[in-house]
């Protein structure tokens, strides 16, 4: 007569943990962290844009900075300066990469201005913010982009140059000087062009 043996529940346990042990061995190791995971940068940046038909246009970036920031356009070397300078008109690929070489990138675009079309844009700027300006939209008007102020050019002249019907910037804000209101008048006798 034979006699069957039945493994209980322990031994069954035992035997798995013995074979998982001898079928591993210490060159077993957990894939590394993915350091990239989660990394993404809200870019901030400067520009200036190509005036007269020269390369001059400029890229300086606000955020982000610090020694372990490197950065690049377009296929270029990475830099630790945060700064472009000389450049063409055109649409630009910022990548921006930190020491464990995780990288973000942004499109930026450097537009080709006529030389009286940036001293207008530099007055806009100066004279036309909080209202029409950086997100004001006064009187459904703003003049952040390029289109906006080459649509509006005549209402811009009238009411910033001629105060007609009433004077731009509004009071009590000072009006603008006789030499800005000079590149304006320049600006629309030219052919009120980006170009210009």
């Amino acid at each position: 007569m034979r006699k069957t043996r039945y493994a209980t529940t322990a031994s069954l346990q035992l035997m798995l943990l013995s074979f998982f042990i001898t079928t591993c061995s210490k060159k077993d190791t957990a894939a590394p962290p993915d350091l990239c995971l989660g990394v993404n940068y809200t870019i901030d940046y400067f520009k200036t844009e190509s005036v007269g038909g020269a390369n001059n246009g400029t890229i300086a970036i606000n955020y982000p900075i610090g020694d372990t920031i490197s950065y690049k356009l377009n296929n270029g070397t990475f830099q630790a300066s945060r700064n472009f300078t000389n450049l063409a008109p055109g649409n630009y690929i910022l990548t921006v990469k930190n020491q464990n070489n995780c990288t973000d990138t942004i499109t930026i675009a450097i537009f080709a201005y006529g030389p009286k079309y940036a001293l207008v844009r530099s007055v806009i700027s100066g004279y036309c913010g909080p209202c029409h300006y950086n997100g004001g939209n006064t009187a459904g008007k703003n003049f952040n982009t390029d289109s906006s102020v080459l649509f509006n050019w005549d209402i811009i002249k009238a009411r910033a140059v001629d105060n007609v019907p009433t004077q731009m910037p509004a009071a009590p804000n000072a009006p603008l000087t006789a030499i800005d209101k000079q590149k304006i008048t320049d600006w629309v006798n030219a052919g009120h062009r980006i170009l210009d």
